[in-house]
């Protein structure tokens, strides 16, 4: 396939989730309700918070959540995970010039295969997130925490390929960590098990990225462009946090029946921003990234 491979995975990508996940929302979305409804004996009742749900604030038909009824529940904060769409299409862009040019200067400039997961990571990022938003059941919402190990763990594994050149353990241990990950989550019937998870994998990142990765100086005096795009990546992930939080159920920018939902319009979006500020800093390395300490 030559410089066109990165082509096919994010074309790929989005004719197997889309697709899939428009038969879904055509035909039903299987399961109970998810755990962000606080359901006892098929009646959603308040939590302990005093709230009938933490499903992030937009409103939903809870009716047809049991009936398990085709269509979207959250139209706000599905369709707006299509953003992914154009985030992963610049990392597939950048990617394809890089190997018509032939670059070598490090691995995401490169051949490597590792490049075509980033694009499919952050294509997944979004399309992953819409089936939770769509469904509010058990039965395919797991997708969404799937999504976010996907990408957080890339982060982890990326980091610990960039100093040790080993391609070997990048593929044994990054889809192993995932899918432990997404089974772990699947199985674990708490509502913040995915928040626990991914937060484990972004401490480790960080943790990574401090010592064996490229910032091992402290980011705030650093002048090189490496340092401003992780800066502004870091920058663009803590706004959407905040937007994240300030938008949960009960908060006050939760306003169920407007169209404006800070989750699906900012949080989301903002995620795809640091993704693809994240791919521009790993690009703009040198081939060879600090040894470890």
């Amino acid at each position: 396939m030559g410089p066109n491979r990165g082509w096919v995975v994010w074309a790929g990508g989005i004719f197997l989730i889309l697709g899939l996940f428009l038969v879904f929302m055509a035909a039903g979305w299987p399961g109970g309700p998810d755990s962000c409804l606080h359901v006892v004996n098929g009646v959603l009742t308040p939590d302990a918070d005093g709230h009938l749900d933490q499903c992030y604030c937009e409103a939903y038909n809870f009716d047809k959540v049991m009936r398990n009824a085709p269509g979207v529940r959250q139209p706000v904060n599905t369709w707006f995970n299509l953003y992914s769409i154009a985030t992963s299409f610049i990392v597939a862009l950048f990617v394809y010039l890089d190997r018509v040019a032939k670059r070598t200067d490090n691995v995401i400039r490169s051949d490597n295969p590792i490049a075509d997961v980033y694009i499919f990571a952050v294509l997944f990022l979004g399309l992953g997130s819409m089936w939770f938003h769509a469904s509010l059941t058990t039965g395919l919402a797991w997708m969404d925490g799937f999504s976010m190990y996907v990408y957080a763990a890339f982060l982890v594994f990326y980091t610990v390929r960039r100093w040790w050149k080993s391609d070997l353990f990048f593929w044994i241990a990054y889809p192993a960590t995932v899918l432990a990950f997404t089974i772990t989550g699947a199985l674990w019937h708490w509502q913040y098990s995915s928040l626990v998870l991914i937060v484990t994998l972004v401490v480790a990142y960080l943790a990574l990225e401090f010592t064996v990765g490229g910032l091992k100086h402290n980011v705030l005096l650093g002048t090189s462009l490496t340092y401003w795009l992780w800066g502004l990546a870091v920058a663009s992930i803590l706004a959407a946090t905040v937007f994240w939080k300030l938008s949960q159920t009960g908060g006050p920018m939760c306003h169920p029946f407007d169209f404006f939902q800070p989750h699906g319009l900012l949080w989301h979006p903002l995620a795809g921003v640091m993704a693809v500020l994240l791919y521009f800093y790993w690009r703009a390395e040198p081939a060879d990234p600090p040894p470890a300490p």
